[in-house]
């Protein structure tokens, strides 16, 4: 059985960088045995109801805007797969949930392509990006996340998103502001003790919205959380930038003979 992955992306520069989350998330990857595909959901992606990107797709885009021009010039070769779409999609509408393929949706967004370059120089794997649909609550979120389950044993699942995420307060200080911090620590205490009801209710803590004026970036969270077997996840990745901008990322499924 392959695990999942909630990863923090942060900016799409921090393929440029040699910042400790880069090695993290790089040393996670080798451990891991390569899948037959990968399931994606990226905070960058979302729609009114479910969808998946169009097995056409095989391009990325620079949905970025004001960073190096270097950034701009990065290639990744990516690409999705006809056959593995529509049985997801079979199995999917098996158990209940409605999806279908995005006709537009042709490339895929930094929240997919940064984190996958940061794990592979090279994929030679279909990656499936299915988007995060509006018309769900927390409770759907996590529920399609268990309905995925049933992928585990042949695909990776990555959830790539952000614990934090207020860019209107960021600074370039190396002092961490207090509710990113408490924030960030409150997460990893809910996952790593299996804190269901807690997580459930997550936006009702005093520092949700300070965190998230909105929330795109953290629902990829409860997808992660759902597709998990063991719903004690572990930290593999702690690190602060701009002041209040969390690179926390979580493994849930690990193998006992990994260590991180």
């Amino acid at each position: 059985m392959n695990p999942t992955l909630f990863i923090s992306h942060g900016a799409p520069n921090i393929i440029l960088s040699d910042i400790k989350s880069k090695k993290n998330i790089k040393k996670v990857a080798d451990t891991l045995k390569i899948p037959k595909y990968i399931i994606i959901i990226s905070a960058h992606y979302l729609t009114n109801d479910l969808k998946i990107i169009n097995p056409s797709a095989k391009e990325i885009m620079y949905d970025f805007y004001g960073f190096e021009e270097e950034l701009y010039k990065v290639k990744y070769e990516i690409n999705s797969d006809l056959e593995l779409t529509l049985d997801l999609i079979s199995r999917l509408e098996k158990q209940n949930i409605n999806i279908s393929i995005d006709e537009n949706r042709k490339s895929y967004d930094h929240g997919v392509w940064n984190v996958l370059a940061l794990m592979y120089e090279k994929l030679s794997i279909p990656v499936l990006q299915i988007s995060i649909p509006k018309s769900y609550g927390i409770n759907e979120l996590i529920n399609l996340g268990t309905k995925l389950q049933e992928f585990k044993n042949e695909a990776l699942i990555i959830c790539s998103g952000g614990i934090t995420h207020n860019l209107a307060d960021m600074s370039m200080s190396f002092n961490t502001k207090n509710y990113a911090e408490e924030f960030n620590t409150k997460i990893i205490n809910i996952i790593e003790n299996e804190k269901e009801d807690e997580l459930k209710n997550i936006t009702k803590n005093i520092n949700f919205n300070k965190n998230h004026p909105s929330s795109e970036h953290f629902l990829p969270l409860f997808i992660a959380y759902g597709s998990a077997i063991n719903k004690k996840g572990k930290s593999f990745n702690s690190e602060m930038l701009y002041s209040n901008i969390s690179m926390e990322s979580f493994i849930f499924d690990e193998r006992k003979d990994i260590k991180c």
